[in-house]
């Protein structure tokens, strides 16, 4: 009787929790990450599936599906089904960058998925291991020069550090050996090591390590000094850059998924963003989006972004990868 009581008393709690959520949600969302646990898109994941998890009366679960610069998560999400229940929570490397970085992409982002909102934005900063023995740009510069080809790791193939680290070797007129990892933590642990000469990073999971003097920052990627590392000078005022790179992350879902499923999720997002998520993000050392983005307004920023990358790398001449 008591079994009986406590199955019944369950299968009434889970009616009511199913009948309590907006009918154009599913039952549970996956946020798929194509990058390991530890990395900014992660965390802009696990803020978003916390927050919805205490809006929504259904099971929201972070996968890391990391792989291929991203793309491995990219494209499990783009042949699931478009209900809602998957969706990317991606940046540009597996998205805006993809046509202009992949000879043969495993996706279309135009066809295959549909832009739902950002979440944040980040910046980056050169970094080498203490090891190297250098603590300014101008010592990084003639050191490479001195050995004539200088090591990067970076979380994997065709990704924005990738992309920024070639740009910057080919600005410096030195030849650099490109070292990916499946995720950030991991390129991480061997750059402090000594084993990779530097990477670009960003800033905010970078300045702890900095802080501990793990690593040395020489140069950030955005049009001016960060006050977080006043004596790291910018690589656009030093000439290197035409432009600031920053990053993003964003939200994704299959292109054929219902509006009314889209802008459910859209209202989740903006949610979070002005509540105590959006608060997280910014004490996290990143930029938190607006939390009043309309339907229309991540989608013409990726329309936007993917023109850029494409300019970007016709610019600086670096191939498609296979």
């Amino acid at each position: 009787m008591r079994s009986s009581l406590v199955l019944g008393i369950a299968a009434l709690a889970a009616t009511f929790s199913v009948a309590a959520a907006p009918p154009s949600l599913p039952r549970q969302i996956n946020l798929v990450v194509g990058f390991a646990a530890g990395g900014n898109t992660d965390m802009a994941a696990r803020i978003l599936a916390n927050a919805m998890k205490q809006s929504l009366p259904i099971p929201i679960v972070v996968e890391n599906r990391a792989g291929a610069g991203g793309t491995v998560g990219g494209a499990h999400v783009a042949k699931s089904p478009p209900d809602g229940s998957t969706l990317l929570v991606g940046s540009q490397s597996e998205t805006t960058m993809l046509k202009a970085n992949r000879a043969k992409p495993p996706y279309d982002i135009d066809k295959d998925f549909a832009p739902i909102a950002k979440i944040m934005d980040q910046d980056y900063v050169v970094v080498v291991p203490r090891s190297l023995g250098i603590s300014t740009w101008e010592q990084f510069v003639a050191l490479a020069k001195s050995r004539g080809s200088i090591s990067y790791a970076t979380s994997g193939i065709g990704t924005t550090a990738h992309i920024m680290s070639e740009h910057l070797a080919t600005a410096m007129g030195v030849k650099a050996v490109h070292v990916p990892y499946q995720g950030a933590s991991a390129f991480r642990a061997d750059l402090i090591a000594g084993r990779v000469d530097f990477a670009i990073d960003v800033i905010p999971l970078s300045l702890p390590l900095i802080a501990d003097g793990k690593l040395r920052a020489l140069a950030v990627t955005q049009a001016r000094r960060d006050d977080r590392l006043p004596n790291a000078p910018s690589l656009v005022q030093l000439g290197l850059f035409a432009e600031p790179y920053a990053g993003w992350t964003g939200v994704f879902a299959p292109r054929e998924t219902p509006p009314e499923t889209r802008t459910a999720i859209l209202e989740q997002v903006n949610r979070m963003l002005a509540g105590s998520g959006g608060e997280e993000i910014r004490k996290a050392g990143y930029r938190p989006a607006s939390s009043h983005q309309a339907a229309e307004d991540f989608a013409r920023f990726v329309a936007s972004d993917q023109k850029r990358w494409i300019e970007i790398f016709q610019k600086i001449g670096v191939p498609p990868s296979p």
